[in-house]
């Protein structure tokens, strides 16, 4: 289907994870907006003075400083409670305060203060001003890491702590959800004297290079969401990539996928290229937001939207006209849009630059897709030509393997000394392939519970609560709360700085 090369055909992978991570934060409509989610009014919005570089000693470094966003809100705390402290993110920090409802759900029971703290060089949070002169030579965009992002939120912790609740004991849990939910894992695991215990969603800790993960996992688990909606969904769409391809060689072809697709533009041989692509990313979309209600990520979406999909292919035996039939649920939903706009982004600029070069230097998830196995053309990782145009793009070196050294994952690099992370992962969710759930064996020191949520999709866990949850969510969240329970007791009374 693709010409393009597979090192380039990565990187939109990786920015097609930063679209769907970041569309993922955004506001849902209707039912899924708790009254516990609190309004402008709930949150006190402060900016504080952050170092740009953590780990330097010379004077010059320590007193170069930008403001960093945090929100607090202190609807629940009560002396004696807890702190809630969310990870942030790839996007503005209000997008995931605003969808995170389970924290605000839990807090009254907790007397917690709850904090989101928004990740350096997204949002406003950027250390030289801007996002075009954060980014504008590698002298300025080399201190966006893990490493100095969790260095930023210890700083919160120790502040809010110390000055702005004036209880040093005060227990602290992290939350995240995907990359945020990697930070909360690894900030209770690098900062145990500042973190009684994480709760990390949809974390992919083990998708990176070098671990023991078969990397068409995410391809697969699609595969098999749109099997279970309809058992001959994913054939037609394994079917409709060549179909698309062949119709694409012709002028009379091109006109026909203009029509059955209604995009906005003629399709020329580059427009029916980007088409592939939106398909392909429209797949992994559906998969990831295939919520039991309705949403609007990157689209108005029904609940269950494979099912729905798989549903109005069945108006045609024709696989390409079923399949632009089933595309149109997705790309217009609600029947307000006059045409498919291939050009538009749908995440905007939403810290699409910051994840770029996230994505190119540390945290490289590497994905295969392999037709034998899943519905997708045959796509093979190559870690070597995807660091090689990264590293063309970036004007600087590449760490594939760092994070695997620093953290721990498997192969022989676990997580045997460390405690209280409850990892949760939905079956429904691509990034599960990457998470703890594809093993079953202890991996970590103690209290590291491994829930697979059945009917859960990506980080289902952490929306707020809704009457067409799933019995297997509600048990999960539970087990959240218990687990909570445990380490904030154990933790009081301690002096933890």
């Amino acid at each position: 289907v693709s010409t393009q090369s597979t090192g380039e055909a990565m990187i939109k992978v990786h920015v097609l994870f930063a679209i769907l991570q970041i569309a993922a934060t955004q506001r849902l409509m209707g039912s899924l907006l708790r009254n516990n989610i609190p309004t402008d009014s709930n949150w006190k919005t402060i900016y504080v003075q952050q170092k740009v570089d953590h780990f330097a000693f010379d004077r010059a470094s320590n007193e170069r400083h930008f403001s960093q966003k945090i929100l607090v809100n202190l609807d629940h705390w009560k002396p004696g409670g807890s702190l809630f402290f969310y990870t942030g993110n790839e996007g503005a920090i209000e997008l995931f305060a605003e969808n995170t409802g389970f924290v605000f759900d839990i807090a009254p029971a907790f007397d917690a203060a709850v904090v989101f703290a928004e990740h350096r060089y997204y949002g406003v949070s950027m250390p030289f001003g801007s996002l075009n002169e954060s980014f504008s030579d590698w002298t300025k965009s080399r201190y966006l890491t893990v490493e100095q992002a969790m260095a930023d939120f210890a700083d919160n912790i120790v502040w809010m702590k110390e000055s702005y609740l004036n209880k040093t004991d005060t227990p602290t849990i992290t939350f995240g959800g995907s990359y945020g939910g990697m930070l909360a894992a690894w900030m209770r695991a690098k900062y145990p004297s500042l973190v009684q215990g994480a709760i990390a969603a949809s974390a992919p800790v083990w998708m990176f290079p070098a671990m023991s993960v078969d990397s068409t996992g995410p391809y697969r688990i699609i595969t098999q969401v749109f099997r279970d909606a309809q058992p001959d969904c994913p054939v037609k769409v394994a079917m409709s990539w060549d179909l698309i391809n062949e119709m694409g060689k012709t002028t009379s072809g091109r006109k026909q996928l203009t029509n059955l697709f209604q995009t906005c533009k003629p399709l020329d041989r580059d427009g029916v290229f980007a088409l592939s692509n939106w398909l392909g990313g429209m797949y992994f979309d559906m998969a990831m937001v295939n919520y039991p209600y309705p949403t609007s990520f990157l689209a108005e979406l029904p609940a269950w939207p494979v099912k729905e999909f798989c549903s109005r292919t069945n108006v045609s035996d024709d696989v390409v006209t079923a399949i632009a039939a089933g595309a149109q649920m997705y790309s217009n939903y609600t029947g307000q849009l006059k045409c498919l706009d291939l050009d538009s982004d749908p995440a905007g600029d939403l810290g699409m630059t910051g994840w770029d070069y996230q994505a190119c230097m540390e945290m490289i998830l590497p994905i295969s897709s392999d037709r034998s196995v899943d519905m997708f053309p045959d796509d093979k990782f190559d870690l070597k030509s995807y660091v090689s145009q990264c590293e063309a793009q970036w004007n600087t070196t590449a760490r594939p393997f760092w994070l695997k050294y620093f953290f721990g994952g498997m192969d022989g690099f676990d997580y045997s000394g460390y405690s209280n992370i409850f990892f949760s992962n939905g079956r429904l969710d691509p990034w599960a392939a990457g998470g703890t759930a594809i093993i079953e064996e202890k991996f970590c020191l103690s209290d590291c519970p491994n829930v697979l949520i059945e009917d859960g999709a990506h980080h289902l866990d952490l929306r707020a609560s809704n009457p067409a949850d799933p019995d297997s969510v509600l048990v999960a969240r539970k087990q959240e709360v218990e687990a909570i329970k445990r380490w904030t007791t154990t933790s009081r009374g301690r002096m933890e700085l």
